[in-house]
C-alpha cells in the first residue's frame, strides 16, 4: 500500500498543478490586471507557497492511500503517544480496541452494511463483538487479520514484522505478498518466518493484565468505560439513570482496581457512589 502512494506522488506533474491554480486564481480575480503579464511562478515566494499547497494536498492522498478507504467511509484516527498507559476506544459495533504506546488506529464512526473495516500499526489488543454477517477486518502494513468474535493481541510495526497471539476464539491471518494465510487459536500465537506463517503456543498469562492495569479514556461516553471495566472485573458496576450514561470524560486510571476507578468516576462527573457486597452503583446525587 505505502508502494502505491509513493509511485502515485512521484507520477504527479508540479507544473501543471501549477498553471492549473494559477489560472483558478485569475478566474476568481484573485491576481491584479498588472501582475496577470508577469509569470506568477517566477516570484519565489509565491512558488514556495504554492510548493506547500501542494505538499498538504500530498499528504491528504497519502493518508487516504495508506488508509483504505473500499466504502468511501471518512475514517477517524487515534495515536497513543504515551508509552506508560494503553488508550482506549470502543467502537460503535462495540467491540474494544486497547491501544499499547506508539500505536495507531484507523476507524469509520460507523461501520459499512455488510464489513467492520481498521487499519492498525503498533500494538493493540482487540475485543471484537460476535456478528457473523460482519466480519471484523483489520489491515496491518503486510497482514490482514479477519474474525467473527474473539479477543487477540497484534503487534505491527513500520518495518512489517508482525506476531499475533489469541486469547479467545479463532482468527484467520493472511498476507498480502503472497496470499499466504493460517488459522490461529485460542491459546496460539503465529509470526512470519522466511515468508511463512509459523505457530507456536502462547504462554504469556500477563497479556491482557498488561493492556488493562493502566487504561486511559478520551472523550468516551461513561457507558463505555463502564462496560470496559465489568468485562475484567469480578464485582459489576451499574449506572442507573439514563442521563449519566452519555456524559464524556476524559480519565486516566493507574490500576485496575474497580473501587478505585469508581471513585474517580464519581468525583469527576460529581456523582453519587453506592457500594454493596456484589455490585458498585453510580447516580446522580
Amino acid at each position: 500500500m505505502t508502494d502505491n502512494y509513493n509511485n502515485n506522488i512521484q507520477q504527479i506533474d508540479i507544473d501543471k498543478a501549477w498553471n492549473n491554480l494559477h489560472a483558478r486564481l485569475q478566474e476568481d480575480n484573485l491576481i491584479p490586471i498588472a501582475e496577470k503579464e508577469r509569470s506568477i511562478f517566477a516570484m519565489p515566494v509565491f512558488r514556495w507557497a504554492v510548493a506547500a499547497m501542494l505538499a498538504l494536498c500530498l499528504t491528504t492522498v497519502v493518508i487516504r492511500y495508506f488508509v483504505p478507504d473500499r466504502h468511501k467511509t471518512p475514517l477517524l484516527s487515534m495515536r497513543n503517544n504515551d508509552a506508560d498507559n494503553t488508550l482506549v476506544k470502543t467502537l460503535e459495533d462495540g467491540s474494544t480496541v486497547y491501544l499499547a504506546g506508539s500505536s495507531s488506529l484507523f476507524y469509520p464512526s460507523r461501520f459499512a452494511k455488510d464489513s467492520r473495516e481498521v487499519v492498525m500499526q503498533g500494538n493493540a489488543l482487540f475485543d471484537i463483538a460476535k456478528n457473523p454477517e460482519k466480519p471484523f477486518r483489520i489491515e496491518t502494513k503486510k497482514i490482514i487479520v479477519e474474525v467473527l468474535g474473539t479477543a487477540f493481541n497484534v503487534k505491527s510495526d513500520a518495518k512489517g514484522s508482525f506476531e499475533l497471539a489469541v486469547l479467545r476464539g479463532k482468527v484467520k491471518v493472511t498476507q498480502k505478498s503472497n496470499g499466504e494465510f493460517a488459522y490461529v487459536v485460542a491459546g496460539e500465537q503465529a509470526t512470519i518466518v522466511d515468508n511463512h506463517w509459523q505457530k507456536t503456543k502462547y504462554t504469556d498469562n500477563n497479556l491482557l493484565e498488561s493492556f488493562t492495569k493502566h487504561m486511559k479514556f478520551k472523550d468516551e461516553p461513561l457507558e463505555k468505560i463502564v462496560q470496559v471495566i465489568n468485562r475484567y472485573s469480578q464485582r459489576k458496576v451499574a449506572l442507573q439513570g439514563e442521563a449519566i450514561k452519555t456524559h464524556k470524560l476524559n480519565v486516566q486510571f493507574y490500576n485496575n482496581d474497580v473501587e478505585g476507578m469508581t471513585k474517580v468516576i464519581s468525583l469527576a462527573l460529581h456523582l453519587k457512589r453506592e457500594v454493596t457486597q456484589d455490585s458498585i452503583f453510580i447516580s446522580q446525587p
